[in-house]
């Protein structure tokens, strides 16, 4: 475990080290955007954060609903990011189980007010953990979706659906586990997608099959790295959370080849890099802060052919 700052690069094998913050150029296709999940910097204030992730070279965040959003509303979030020169492209639901903000017992309806608020373009949602739709959880899931779907009609915000993490034997006989089910319950109810990357791995799900079943209705990308973790593989309790939601290029993932197909798809939507904290080193704002730069300088080398192909 690393208990000092690194004097070398971090990120994969095409880091630099940093002499500024220049300008992240993205000239293959140039339709993505550049995201940051502020969940990795939660306990931070929006402001800083909204400032680290402009410095680092993004151009927007998915904001993920923490106490002082709820605090400030989504107008004035909205406010601060663009002082920042950043969007608000997508918002993810609280992280912590706030009273009345929790996913799953009801806390997406004032999730969604919010994103309409902050003027977000998606908000993501994630499956029931019910092997049915017919009831049960699995039932109100379905009935929420035909309910907020017909609110939105024309709003301009997008209901999207997270393909589900695999962490255990009775998720794979979740309802809307499987990607092909999922496609099929997003083209029926008109949904958009998101692809978690970490997600298809513990699902075993390859990444390039994975675009090809979701394209289409592709709207976020979560991306991040899994595996690569070293000696703390011996202690697997350990070893399976911080193995998971790694900076790209630190692990076995082949996340460059997923970037130049999302460039060969034309796909336009947020790339979003979604780690961990302890990935980010998100106690020490000064090791974040480079590794949050280092990270938009790999993904610009990866689309551009200089990552590392795995």
């Amino acid at each position: 475990i690393l208990t000092h700052e690194p004097s070398g690069p971090i990120i994969g094998n095409n880091s630099a080290k940093l002499t500024g913050s220049p300008p992240v150029s993205f000239p293959i296709g140039g339709q993505l955007k550049l995201s940051l999940s502020t969940g990795t910097l939660y306990v931070y204030p929006l402001r800083a954060i909204f400032r680290w992730a402009r410095e680092a070279g993004f151009s927007g965040v998915e904001l993920v609903v923490n106490p002082e959003a709820i605090a400030r509303g989504g107008r004035a979030v909205r406010a601060m990011a663009r002082d920042q020169g950043l969007e608000i492209y997508s918002v993810h639901p609280t992280l912590l189980p706030l009273p009345g903000w929790r996913e799953r017992k009801g806390g997406l309806e004032p999730t969604i007010r919010l994103a309409q608020e902050a003027e977000a373009g998606v908000v993501v949602m994630h499956t029931p953990r019910s092997e049915t739709l017919d009831e049960g959880e699995g039932l109100l899931f379905r009935r929420r979706i035909e309910t907020w779907q017909a609110r939105l009609a024309g709003s301009g915000l997008q209901l999207a659906v997270e393909n589900k993490a695999v962490r255990a034997a009775v998720h794979r006989r979740y309802a809307l586990t499987p990607l092909a089910r999922l496609r099929s319950f997003a083209d029926r109810y008109g949904l958009g997608l998101v692809l978690d990357t970490t997600h298809a791995a513990t699902s075993g799900d390859d990444l390039q099959r994975a675009l090809a079943v979701l394209d289409g209705r592709l709207v976020n990308v979560h991306l991040s790295d899994v595996g690569g973790f070293g000696p703390l593989q011996r202690v697997p309790s350990i070893a399976s959370k911080l193995a998971e939601h790694r900076f790209p290029g630190t692990g076995d993932l082949a996340l460059a080849e997923l970037l130049v197909a999302l460039d060969r798809t034309r796909y336009a939507g947020p790339v979003t890099l979604e780690v961990t904290p302890w990935a980010a080193r998100a106690w020490w704002p000064p090791a974040l802060r480079r590794r949050l730069a280092q990270a938009t300088q790999w993904l610009a080398a990866a689309r551009n052919g200089g990552g590392p192909h795995r």
